[in-house]
């Protein structure tokens, strides 16, 4: 169940697509929706502290304070209009990315509801992979067009790997719940199990075993890549909901996302449980 649900406002405005589909979660068990407010400070570069006076922090550290207050407003005034239960958490924490606050909130919480743009804006796509790697929690991904927030028809994107294993086991309360569970697999791999055995159906049979009845897909590739594969899918089957892995590879100070993972976040038109 999703109990606690947390929506980071982070970047400056508050995600209106991705609001809705949080207090829709809430909806389902009686569940509590925390809104993440923050203003970030961050200067990427050290150097620059040594040529600015004390003073100069002091300033900002206020106007930050100021900005912060009228964001809280702002969101608990959007949040009133709902009938779940709510609250807004302001983070003092101006010398952090939005990113590694919302990672510092993630562990009280259920699960993540990011809204992202299209075209998706390079702050949303760091604020994307530093939340999957580093919090520890399912993200829901919700682009601002998405206009449904329930999730009926499920698509779910499978492969051998821990993160799709966890994003299955992660999504459960939403499984249960759907109408019609596509276990698509988008050019399985061949000869890694004995013959006869199928590792699809073995998932398939766990699932059952938790009331969740999955019609198995198998869809050739073709000239798309995976990712234009699996929406394409979800776009033919009026899928309400992806759930897939989350794949990413920490280097040096950036965050490096998967090609499967990237192209979800780039160019989904529904939302997507992503799990790492």
């Amino acid at each position: 169940m999703f109990k606690d649900i947390l929506l980071p406002v982070v970047l400056g405005k508050v995600p209106e697509s991705a609001a809705r589909h949080a207090c829709a979660l809430a909806q389902l068990d009686e569940g509590r929706v925390t809104a993440l407010v923050a203003v970030s400070l961050f200067v990427p570069t050290t150097t620059t502290w040594a040529y600015s006076p004390v003073g100069t922090y002091e300033t900002m550290d206020e106007a930050a304070r100021a900005a912060l207050r009228q964001q809280v407003q702002k969101v608990e005034q959007r949040l009133e209009s709902e009938s779940i239960s709510h609250g807004v958490r302001g983070s003092s924490e101006f010398w952090l990315t939005p990113s590694e606050v919302t990672v510092m909130h993630a562990p009280y919480a259920d699960i993540i509801v990011l809204g992202v743009d299209r075209p998706l804006p390079n702050e949303q796509r760091q604020l994307f992979a530093g939340v999957l790697v580093g919090s520890g929690r399912p993200m829901l991904l919700v682009p601002a067009a998405s206009t449904t927030e329930k999730f009926a028809h499920v698509v779910i994107a499978w492969k051998s790997s821990r993160e799709a294993a966890r994003a299955v086991h992660d999504a459960m309360p939403l499984l249960q719940r759907a109408a019609l569970v596509h276990l698509l697999l988008v050019e399985p791999e061949t000869g890694s199990v004995s013959q006869g055995d199928d590792p699809a159906e073995w998932l398939a049979s766990h699932m059952a075993r938790h009331g969740v009845v999955v019609e198995v897909v198998r869809r050739a590739r073709s000239r798309a890549s995976t990712g234009q594969a699996i929406i394409d899918h979800a776009h033919e089957c009026r899928a309400d909901l992806i759930v897939a892995g989350g794949y990413s590879h920490a280097r040096a100070l950036e965050q490096v996302i998967g090609g499967v993972t990237r192209y979800l976040l780039e160019h989904t038109p529904v939302p997507v449980l992503f799990s790492h």
